[in-house]
């Protein structure tokens, strides 16, 4: 990772910043997350981070020690040895590498620590700027999902990628 940018796992710790960072933020990011309704306090960032402490990693994301983000496992089929990420950058923070590094830690422990043989990422087909990340890091376009996520007033087409330890590790 550039020396600018570092993530950590996420915790109670970061609750008032990361609320305040989606705060400032959800207008843009509305365009592209469903559950931006779903936090409108600190104690709902809170609950949040506390759904994460017993699942699969998820980090908060720092640019210049600053919390910009975060990105993490969705979710992990342990028996299938598969998993799906997601992230997501504020809006001054976008174009900086910031996401794409965090990817590219992810896959490392998705591959090296919890050893899955299947990475996935699913995009809304239009958003060119998260579907940018899986394409510079190899990934391999797999397919299109039809209307699969409801985005406040309409349905979306996901784009899903996906990276085999095989390739990971060529």
């Amino acid at each position: 990772m550039k020396s600018d940018i570092s993530m950590e796992k996420l915790k109670e710790d970061h609750a008032s910043e990361l609320y305040e960072l989606t705060e400032c933020n959800r207008e843009y990011l509305r365009e592209w997350l469903p559950w931006l309704d779903s936090i409108g306090s600190i104690s709902d960032t809170m609950a949040f981070i506390e759904s994460t402490t017993n699942g699969p990693a998820t980090f908060a994301l720092f640019y210049s020690g600053k919390i910009c983000g975060v990105a993490g496992f969705h979710n992990i089929n342990s028996q299938h040895k598969y998993g799906s990420i997601g992230y997501w950058i504020a809006q001054n923070r976008t174009g900086k590498g910031i996401a794409t590094a965090a990817v590219k830690e992810l896959l490392r422990i998705g591959f090296e620590e919890y050893s899955l043989n299947k990475i996935e990422i699913r995009c809304a087909k239009n958003n060119s700027k998260s579907r940018a990340i899986p394409e510079r890091l190899g990934f391999k376009y797999e397919a299109s999902l039809r209307q699969c996520e409801w985005l406040y007033s309409k349905f979306v087409d996901h784009a899903i990628y996906s990276m085999l330890a095989s390739e990971y590790r060529a």
